[in-house]
C-alpha cells in the first residue's frame, strides 16, 4: 500500500485528521499564492501526453509528496521546493500544522515544532484561528521558538488573541518559572460523604455546592496558586514577549523589578517592542515611560538622546519640549508616527514650529525630510510652499501620513499639477494623499493595471464614499461586472449596489466567503445564493456575509442539524445581530427540549459544553435557575469567557446569569476569593452596590477595579456603586494619581464629580487619556468641559498663585494658538465673548482646528463668521480651498452668503455635508451649486448623489421625481444616511417606490439600503411590509417614523423587530401603542420569551456533537493538490 494511501493509519506521528474549515483554509492560503505567481501544472500523470508537458522536477516533487509518511517529512520537503509550488503546498499544509502546534506542541521535538511553525506561518498571517487554541504546559525553550513567531506575525491577530497569548506566556511562565497556576482552576464536585450519588447533590436537594466539596482536576494539583505579586517579567520574557510587552496591563508593569526593567530597556529587543503596535493603552504607556524615565534613565539629556528608541511610547511624553535641540527633535518627530492623542498632536506641532524656525521659514526638501510624520500638522497655506519636486521626493513618506481633506487636496494638485487625469500606477502611489483627488479625476481611472491590484486595497480605504463611487463608475468601463466583483477590494465593495450586485453572477457560498459585505449586500447575497434555507457547512463558508441570514432560514435547519448549526454561527458570532444570536438560541434550546424533556434541568457537562457560550447566555431566566448544581463548574468556565454584547441591557439573562453564577459559587459573599471572583467574567459588571459590598476588603478592591473597565454598568446601580467607591477609596478629591489612572472611568458614575475635582499638577494629563481611552457611548461632554477650564486656565483649576495673577490679567481666557490647538474639541466650550477676542492671526493659524468641530451655538457661529470675513474678506470672495478650510465654521454664514460660496466641486459639498446644517441653509447651498455649475437634479449621477449627502435634502420637494431611475437605484443606501424633513423625506420614499416597488415586495436587503427612507413611508404602507424584514431596518430610522405611523404596525410586526430596533422605539412612539403592541415590543426586546417553535421533525436519538460527511485522509488531500488547485483557482484567476 501506497504511503499516501487514504486508509494508512493517521498517527501522531503521520497526519493529523484534518481540522474544521480546512478546505476553506486551504483555499484562502491557495488564492494569495495564485496573485503572487504562476500556479503549479495540474497534469500529475506521466504517462499522459494530452494538455501542457509537465516539468520534470514538478513530477519529482509530486512523486516525493506521494511517498511523504508523516507531516514534518513534508514539511521538509516543501522548504527544499522552489518559491511557486512551496506557497500552494503551505496552504494544505498550514492549518495541519498549526493543528498539531497547538494540541500536542508540549510533546513534539524542537526540531520539528521548529519546522511545523514554519509551515503554519501563513496561516497566522493570513487568518488566524477566531479561538486560538495554544498548547498548554510548553517549556521555556518551545515557549520563545513559539514567541518567535508569534513576534513575527502580530499585526495579523486581533486584540482578543494579542491579549489571549499575553496571558498564555504569562501561565506557562508562572509554572516553568514559579511552579504555580495564574489561571482559574477549572473545578469538579465531588460528592459529599452523606450523598451516595456519584454526580454530586440529589436532585431534590436545593442546597448549593460548597467550594469545599470543588478540587483541582487532575493535572493542577501539584501547582500552588500563584501570588498576586509574583514578578514573572523578567528581561528575558520582556524580551521573548517583544510587541506583545504593549499588551500588559499597567499592574503588572508595576510589578517589573527596576534591574529586569532596566536591563529591557537597554536591550537591542527594546526599540523593535514598542514599533507597529497600534494604539497603546494610555495607562500602561504613562506607567511604563515614567518608570524608565525615572529609573533607568534619570539624566534627561540622556533619555532625550535615546528618544528613537521608544517607538510608541513617545506617545505618552508630555513635558516641555523647548529644551530640545534641531537633532533630538528630529528623533522624537520620528517616532510620533502612530499617536492620535490630543497631547501628542500639541507636541506635533511645537517640534515643528522648532524646525521651521531653524529652517528660517524655507520650505526645502531637507526641511520636508527632516519633518517626518510631523508635516501632519503643517497647514495647507504651509504645504502649497513646498515644490512639486520636493513633493516628489518625499512622496513614500507623505504617502503614509494622516491627511485632512484640506491637506491632501492641496497636496493632491500639486503632485498632480493640475492634471485632469491619473494613471493607476500613479494613483497608488499617492497613498494617503489621494483623499485629495477629485472625483471627475477618478471617474477617468481605467481598470488596467489597478483592478486586482494589491495597492488598491490600501489605496481606497483613504477615499471618501464619494470617490469610491466615482473610481468604481471609472474601473467599470470596458470591464465586465462579475469580473469589477470579482476583483474589487474589500474596501470597495460597500459601495457596490444591489442592483450591481445582481449582474455579478455570484451563485456560491465559496464566491461569496472571505469578504466584507454589508449587512444590505449579505442579506441578498444570501438569499439569492441559498433561497429560504441553509445548512451548516454553508454558514461556515458565509464569513461576514453570516449577517445576512433571516430567523426564517435559521429556523429551516433540520433537528439533526441544529448544533452543528450554532457551531458554524459561533465562529462568525462577532458579524451577527442580537436578533440574529436570539433566532439561533431559540432554534437550539427548543431543538434540545425536544430532544429530552426537561434538557436543562438535568444536563450533563459534556452537554452543556457543547453549546456555544454566546447561546448560552440567551438561555430563559427559568431555565439558568434550574440548572443542576453537578455542571456549577462548567457554567463558571463558561461564564468566565462569555462575551455579553449580544444580550440588550435589559435582558433578564443578565442578573439571572450573575444569581446563577453567584448561587455556583456556593459561598458567603464574604469569603469569596479573587480567583473566584474571576469565574464571573464579564458579569462582574453586572454584580449590585450590595452585592460587591459584601465581598473582603481585598477581594472589593480587586473587582471595583475590575469594573473601572467594564464597557458599560447597569445604570439602575451607578449611583450606589459610586457610593461604594467613594467609601472605599476615599472622596476622589483626594486620589492620588496610580489612583486616578486605576478608577477614573468610576468618577463618571455621577455626573458632578469630575466637574468639582481640585486642581492638581497631573490632573489634566490624567483626564487626557482617560478622555482619549474612553468610548464614545458614554456622555463625556462633563468631561471635555473639565479639560477645557484645566487647559485654560479657568477659576479654581491652576495653582494659587495663578489664580491670584489671573485676577489681574484677564487675558489669561484669550483663545490662542496653543490652547485652540491642543483643546481639539473642546474649543466648543469658548464663550461668544472669548472668541470675539481672539486675534484675526489666530484665527488664520488655527482655522483647520476650529472648521473641524460640529456643534457650535449658534452665537458661536456669529462671531466665528465675522472673524472669517475679518480674516479674508467677503464671503463671496472665499475660493473652494478656503471653504474646506473653514470647514463647519461655514456653518455661521447666512443663507445669502451661503448661496454665493464659491462652490463648483461636488467634493467640497461631500465635506461640508459632515456638519449640522439646518434646513434652510440646505436649500441655499443646494441652489447655490446648481447655479454654477449649470446642474439641476435630471442630471445628478450616482456620484454626485452620493457626495450631495445631505444637501439633497435641498432639492425642491418636487423635483425628486426628476432623479434619475439608475442613479437613484445605484446610490440609495447613500441617501438613507441623510436625516431630511418629513415632507423631504416622503418624496424621496416615493421616489423609492417608483423605482423598487410597492413596500409589500420590499426584501430584507432593500428595507436594509432604505436606511431612514423607511420614516417617509406612512401607516399603510408600514402595514404592508413583511414581518421578516423589520429587523433588517436601520437603527437610526426607527425614532423618525412618527409615534401615529409607528402604532399602526401589528403585533407580529413589533414581535419581529428584535431586540436592536425594538431598543430604539422612543417614550413617545410607545405612549401610541395598545398593552399587546407593548406587550409585543417588550417580547422583541427580550424580556419574554412566548415565541412558539414548531418541530421541523419528531424527535429522535440525542443530537451528534458533530456532524458532516466522513474525513478524507489529510494524504488523500495533499494528493489531490494539482486538480483542485485548478477547480478553485478558476473563481480566483
Amino acid at each position: 500500500m501506497s504511503a499516501m494511501s487514504p486508509d494508512r493509519n493517521q498517527s501522531a506521528e503521520g497526519f493529523p485528521p484534518l481540522p474544521p474549515n480546512f478546505h476553506e483554509m486551504a483555499k484562502t492560503l491557495m488564492i494569495k499564492c495564485s496573485k503572487q505567481g504562476p500556479v503549479l501544472r495540474t497534469n500529475h500523470n506521466p504517462n499522459d501526453t494530452t494538455g501542457p508537458p509537465v516539468d520534470e522536477a514538478d513530477w519529482n516533487v509530486m512523486e516525493n509528496m506521494w511517498n511523504c509518511s508523516s507531516l514534518p517529512q513534508l514539511i521538509e520537503l516543501m522548504k527544499n521546493t522552489t518559491n511557486s509550488p512551496r506557497c500552494f503546498m503551505r496552504a494544505f499544509a498550514a492549518p495541519l500544522a498549526w493543528l498539531v502546534v497547538s494540541q500536542k506542541g508540549a510533546n513534539v521535538d524542537a526540531e520539528v515544532l521548529g519546522k511545523l511553525l514554519w509551515a503554519a506561518k501563513p496561516l497566522l498571517e493570513t487568518m488566524p484561528p477566531a479561538q486560538i487554541d495554544l498548547p498548554p504546559n510548553l517549556d521555556n525553550p518551545r515557549l520563545d521558538e513559539m514567541m518567535k513567531l508569534f513576534r513575527e506575525v502580530f499585526s495579523s491577530f486581533s486584540e482578543e488573541q494579542k491579549s489571549r497569548i499575553r496571558d498564555w506566556v504569562k501561565e506557562r511562565v508562572a509554572e516553568n518559572e514559579f511552579r504555580c497556576t495564574l489561571k482559574p482552576q477549572r473545578l469538579i464536585i465531588v460528592p459529599l460523604p452523606s450523598d451516595p450519588k456519584p454526580s454530586g447533590l440529589k436532585p431534590t436537594d436545593t442546597r448549593p455546592p460548597q467550594l469545599a466539596n470543588m478540587k483541582p482536576m487532575a493535572g493542577d494539583s501539584d501547582l500552588k496558586a500563584c501570588s498576586p505579586r509574583m514578578p514573572w517579567l523578567k528581561a528575558k520574557v520582556l524580551r521573548m514577549m517583544g510587541r506583545f510587552v504593549s499588551q500588559l496591563p499597567p499592574q503588572d508593569i508595576k510589578t517589573i523589578p527596576q534591574k529586569e526593567l532596566c536591563e529591557f530597556y537597554e536591550a537591542p529587543e527594546f526599540p523593535t517592542s514598542f514599533q507597529a503596535v497600534g494604539e497603546v493603552q494610555p495607562s500602561l504607556g504613562r506607567t511604563l515611560l515614567t518608570r524608565l524615565r525615572r529609573e533607568c534613565s534619570p539624566d534627561h539629556q540622556n533619555f532625550l538622546q535615546n528618544m528613537d528608541r521608544l517607538g510608541s511610547l513617545a506617545c505618552f511624553y508630555d513635558d516641555d519640549t523647548s529644551s530640545l535641540d534641531v537633532s533630538q527633535s528630529k528623533k522624537f518627530l520620528s517616532q510620533l508616527k502612530e499617536c492620535h492623542t490630543s497631547a501628542t498632536d500639541k507636541i506635533k506641532k511645537q517640534l515643528v514650529k522648532k524646525l521651521l524656525a531653524t529652517g528660517e521659514n524655507s520650505p526645502t526638501p531637507e526641511l520636508l525630510q527632516s519633518l517626518g510624520p510631523g508635516v501632519s500638522v503643517l497647514p495647507p497655506s504651509t504645504l502649497s510652499k513646498f515644490s512639486p519636486e520636493a513633493l516628489k521626493n518625499t512622496l513614500s513618506s507623505l504617502s503614509q501620513t494622516t491627511w485632512n481633506p484640506a491637506q491632501a487636496k492641496t497636496l493632491a494638485k500639486a503632485l498632480l499639477n493640475d492634471s485632469e487625469s491619473i494613471t493607476g500606477v500613479k494613483l497608488l502611489s499617492l497613498g494617503s494623499v489621494v483623499r485629495g483627488v477629485g472625483s471627475a479625476i477618478l471617474k477617468k481611472v481605467k481598470a488596467e493595471g489597478l483592478l486586482g491590484s494589491e495597492g488598491l486595497q490600501s489605496v481606497s480605504e483613504k477615499m471618501s464614499s464619494l470617490q469610491k463611487k466615482a473610481l468604481l463608475k471609472g474601473l467599470s468601463d470596458g470591464v465586465s461586472v462579475p469580473e469589477l466583483v470579482k476583483k474589487a477590494p474589500d474596501s470597495l465593495l460597500s459601495t457596490l449596489s444591489l442592483s450591481t450586485l445582481d449582474k455579478a453572477d455570484l451563485s456560491t457560498v465559496d464566491e461569496v466567503g472571505g469578504r466584507s459585505w454589508t449587512r444590505a449586500q449579505s442579506a441578498f447575497l444570501v438569499k439569492k445564493i441559498l433561497g429560504e434555507k441553509v445548512k451548516p457547512g454553508q454558514i461556515r463558508k458565509l464569513g461576514k456575509a453570516v449577517q445576512g441570514l433571516t430567523c426564517a432560514m435559521i429556523d429551516s435547519v433540520s433537528q439533526n442539524e441544529t448544533m452543528e448549526t450554532a457551531q458554524a454561527l459561533s465562529e462568525s458570532s462577532d458579524c451577527l445581530s442580537k436578533t440574529q444570536v436570539r433566532c439561533a438560541a431559540k432554534k437550539l434550546f427548543a431543538s434540545l427540549e425536544r430532544q429530552r424533556a426537561s434538557y436543562f434541568a438535568n444536563v450533563t457537562d459534556s452537554e452543556l459544553q457543547a453549546i456555544p457560550v454566546f447561546l448560552l447566555i440567551h438561555l430563559p431566566v427559568g431555565q439558568i435557575a434550574r440548572l443542576p448544581d453537578a455542571v456549577c463548574p462548567r457554567f463558571l468556565e463558561m461564564m468566565s469567557q462569555a462575551n455579553l454584547s449580544s444580550l440588550p441591557y435589559n435582558a433578564p439573562q443578565r442578573p439571572a446569569l450573575t444569581a446563577k453564577a453567584l448561587t455556583c459559587l456556593g459561598k458567603n459573599m464574604s469569603n469569596l476569593s479573587s480567583v473566584e471572583v474571576s469565574f464571573l467574567g464579564s458579569l462582574v459588571c453586572e454584580m449590585n452596590a450590595s452585592q460587591v459590598s459584601s465581598l473582603s476588603p481585598d477581594v472589593l478592591n480587586m473587582t471595583l477595579l475590575t469594573l473601572a473597565s467594564c464597557p458599560r454598568i447597569p445604570p439602575q446601580h451607578r449611583p450606589q456603586l459610586y457610593t461604594l467607591v467613594v467609601d472605599t477609596f476615599g472622596d476622589p478629591s483626594n486620589w492620588s494619581e496610580d489612583d486616578m489612572t486605576s478608577l477614573g472611568p468610576l468618577l463618571l458614575l455621577n455626573g458632578t464629580t469630575v466637574k468639582s475635582l481640585p486642581y492638581k499638577p497631573w490632573l489634566k494629563s490624567a483626564l487626557s487619556y482617560l478622555l482619549d481611552s474612553m468610548p464614545e457611548e458614554p456622555n463625556l461632554s462633563i468631561l471635555r468641559w473639565k479639560m477645557f477650564t484645566l487647559t485654560t486656565g479657568g477659576a479654581g483649576e491652576q495653582p494659587p498663585a495663578q489664580r491670584r495673577r489671573r485676577r489681574e490679567v484677564n487675558s489669561l481666557l484669550e483663545p490662542t494658538v496653543s490652547l485652540i490647538e491642543e483643546l481639539g474639541e473642546g474649543n466648543m466650550y469658548w464663550s461668544p465673548a472669548q472668541l470675539a477676542d481672539m486675534s484675526v492671526q489666530t484665527f488664520t493659524d488655527t482655522v483647520p482646528t476650529l472648521g473641524a468641530i460640529h456643534n457650535y451655538t449658534a452665537e458661536q457661529l456669529s462671531v466665528l463668521r465675522e472673524k472669517a470675513i475679518e480674516a479674508w474678506g467677503p464671503v463671496a470672495s472665499l475660493n473652494e480651498s478656503k471653504i474646506v478650510e473653514l470647514g463647519c465654521v461655514s456653518q455661521g454664514f447666512t443663507p445669502e452668503e451661503l448661496q454665493n460660496l464659491s462652490i463648483s466641486s461636488v467634493d467640497t459639498l461631500e465635506i461640508l455635508s459632515a456638519c449640522r446644517w439646518n434646513q434652510t441653509q440646505r436649500e441655499a447651498m443646494w441652489r447655490g451649486f446648481m447655479k454654477r455649475t449649470g446642474m439641476n437634479v435630471s442630471k445628478l449621477g450616482s456620484p454626485e448623489i452620493v457626495g450631495l449627502g445631505q444637501f439633497i435634502c435641498g432639492i425642491r420637494p418636487n423635483e425628486t421625481e426628476q432623479l434619475q431611475t439608475d442613479a437613484f437605484r445605484e446610490s440609495v443606501e447613500v441617501v438613507g444616511f441623510v436625516h431630511c424633513p418629513l415632507n423631504m423625506m416622503e418624496k424621496l420614499k416615493d421616489r423609492a417606490v417608483a423605482v423598487f416597488g410597492d413596500p409589500s415586495t420590499w426584501s430584507e436587503a432593500q428595507v436594509s439600503a432604505m436606511g431612514n427612507l423607511i420614516a417617509g413611508l406612512n401607516a399603510s404602507e408600514l402595514q404592508r411590509l413583511n414581518a421578516s424584514v423589520l429587523p433588517f431596518i436601520s437603527q437610526s430610522a426607527i425614532p423618525l417614523i412618527l409615534p401615529g405611523r409607528l402604532a399602526a404596525l401589528s403585533v407580529s410586526q413589533l414581535r419581529a423587530m428584535g431586540p436592536d430596533n425594538a431598543a430604539m422605539v422612543t417614550e413617545a412612539q410607545r405612549a401610541g401603542f395598545t398593552e399587546t403592541q407593548r406587550s409585543a415590543l417588550a417580547e422583541a426586546e427580550g424580556t419574554s420569551y412566548s415565541r412558539n417553535e414548531e418541530p421541523t421533525q419528531s424527535p429522535q436519538n440525542a443530537l451528534p456533537q458533530q456532524g458532516g460527511a466522513p474525513r478524507m485522509s489529510t494524504l488523500g488531500i495533499v494528493v489531490l493538490l494539482q486538480p483542485l488547485l485548478l477547480m478553485l483557482l478558476g473563481f480566483v484567476g
